[in-house]
């Protein structure tokens, strides 16, 4: 099917359905989702669908019937959340939306405010490996080791796993055991080339290890690939993710231990400890899940290998699971438990996955799978809806305002039906289009030059008209807002306008969700001593509202999770 033939049959079907899911157009047109999602960027953009998480809605549906799909897709949130460990803003906005659903948060693998922590011991794990190594050592090689700890810097779990390692050796070894860090990335084409660098600049590395099971086999096939004898490596690893490092343990080269996380427990008691959450039960305590150092010699009384690859040995670890709350573990119909991952080739969130997905299914639970980076997408866009709500709330009538383009002041522009004897100024067509058939609103196109990519007017034509007035507050969208560079736009068409409005308005609210927060757009539009009031979401930072009012901003927070008494 050509991509013009796809496209009308994808707007048709839409147009007809009023709202359709990515699944259901890939079936339609009988392509990847990938392609419909495109697809579907490329309708957006053209200003025929509005795109929504999952899907898209016709734009020839009420405003009304549209916002009703809205509110249905919200109802269908997960009634728990499993949030991996990625200490990013993406992280911290997706645990404020658990957080402000009073929902349960289950953070796997790192330790993250208001959840509970679903892992291992990593640093009392990894000591232990050290330990092992030492004394592997000490009885199989001869010399000093020199150890090449391929870590990654940006997550404290993997930071601990390096301690760990390093103060193990030093524990048996004392002097004996030189050590050197890098930073391998996690990922194994990362890993591999910097640790040949390091190799290269330190070839009497005797010892190798990773803090997964990418770092330490990437630093293997580094060193092998270098012509290094396999004889002269001792190489220990900390994950046990799967098959992979199971394989490469069993073959007797320069693997002889890993430190193993078990994906298939914690896979297991993530869903257990939300489904104990949902029946009224309380965990005080972190869950602190087992691990064992893996050998050749004990392999089988945990894993035994498979046509698939190797099976978990179910009761193998019974006794260390010994967790009063399992007890109370029951059935939870009806309720939506969504895992948030990163890397879905990784061995260790497939494994965890399965685990997750069979679980789910004993116990009644509706299961999905959701990539970070596709759901924060919407979530940023509930949080501008969140905010467009606080920032109407700031509007009295009889006012007379102004509202740039975005879409926040969009979403804005919703929150104001209603009003009465409000003059609204806006360079947005999507605001003029929100607002044109409110009896209660003068409103006012400023006119310009049409930017299709914003949805707005800009140059001087839009310009000349704000010149002429006087307004009591004029909202303003950030593309970025710093202490050190001010409130910032991505081209300076968009900058030009706003800076106008700014001049006319004898206030200044800043429209900014976190992600622009302490981010430097391309083109300055002012200093923070032009703007009065910042509205923006619950992922601030303590420290960057402290800046902000240290400067003299008041700074207003939508969606503030106010913790019950």
């Amino acid at each position: 099917m050509l991509l013009v033939q796809r496209e009308a049959e994808i707007l048709a079907f839409i147009n007809k359905q009023g709202v359709a899911t990515v699944r259901e157009l890939a079936e339609l047109c009988r392509v990847t989702e990938v392609t419909i999602r495109r697809d579907l960027k490329r309708l957006e953009i053209l200003n025929l669908i509005e795109r929504t998480h999952g899907g898209a809605i016709s734009l020839e549906k009420p405003l009304e019937q549209r916002r009703l799909v809205e509110m249905e897709e919200e109802t269908r949130s997960p009634d728990a959340l499993v949030l991996t460990p990625l200490q990013t803003r993406s992280a911290h906005t997706l645990r404020e939306k658990a957080l402000r659903n009073r929902i349960p948060l289950i953070a796997e693998g790192v330790p993250q405010e208001g959840a509970i922590y679903l892992g291992c011991d990593n640093y009392a794990g990894a000591y232990e490996m050290g330990i092992w190594a030492g004394e592997y050592f000490r009885q199989h090689c001869s010399g000093t080791a020199q150890v090449l700890d391929i870590s990654l810097n940006s997550l404290p779990n993997t930071r601990e796993r390096s301690a760990g390692f390093i103060d193990g050796m030093h524990h048996v070894l004392g002097d004996e055991a030189h050590c050197i860090s890098i930073d391998g990335q996690g990922l194994f084409n990362n890993v591999y080339q910097i640790a040949t660098d390091a190799l290269r600049l330190h070839p009497e590395v005797n010892v190798i290890f990773g803090i997964n099971d990418d770092s330490v086999l990437g630093g293997i096939q580094a060193y092998l690939d270098l012509g290094r004898d396999p004889q002269s490596l001792v190489a220990v690893g900390f994950g046990g993710e799967g098959k992979t490092v199971f394989d490469a343990l069993m073959r007797g080269g320069p693997l002889k231990a890993c430190v193993a996380m078990f994906p298939e427990v914690v896979g297991r008691l993530a869903v257990d400890a939300a489904a104990y959450l949902w029946n009224g039960g309380t965990i005080e305590t972190d869950i602190l899940t087992p691990t064992v150092i893996l050998t050749p010699d004990n392999i089988s009384t945990y894993y035994t290998p498979s046509r698939h690859g190797w099976d978990f040995v179910p009761d193998s670890l019974n006794h260390r699971l010994r967790y009063p709350w399992l007890a109370s573990v029951r059935r939870a119909h009806q309720k939506h438990l969504s895992f948030l991952i990163i890397y879905r080739t990784h061995e260790w969130y497939q494994n965890v996955t399965k685990a997750m997905q069979q679980r789910s299914a004993e116990l009644g639970v509706a299961f999905s799978v959701v990539d970070m980076n596709e759901d924060i997408r919407a979530e940023i866009r509930e949080l501008r809806r969140l905010i467009g709500k606080l920032a109407a709330s700031y509007v009295n009538d009889g006012e007379k305002i102004i509202l740039d383009s975005g879409s926040t002041t969009t979403f804005m522009a919703h929150f104001l039906k209603g009003y009465h004897n409000l003059s609204v100024i806006t360079n947005s067509y999507d605001v003029f289009q929100q607002l044109r058939t409110e009896p209660g609103i003068h409103l006012t196109l400023t006119g310009g030059d049409f930017d299709p990519e914003s949805q707005s007017f800009v140059g001087r034509s839009a310009q000349l008209l704000l010149q002429e007035i006087r307004a009591d507050k004029a909202f303003i969208v950030a593309g970025g807002l710093s202490a050190s560079f001010g409130l910032s736009s991505v081209n300076q068409q968009e900058a030009e306008v706003r800076r106008v409005m700014i001049r006319a308005a004898r206030e200044v609210i800043v429209l900014a969700d976190h992600t622009v927060l302490d981010v430097d757009s391309n083109v300055r539009v002012t200093g923070l001593d032009d703007v009065d009031t910042v509205i923006t979401d619950a992922g601030v930072l303590s420290s960057q509202s402290f800046e902000f009012t240290q400067r003299g901003l008041k700074v207003l927070v939508a969606g503030r999770v106010v913790p019950s008494s």
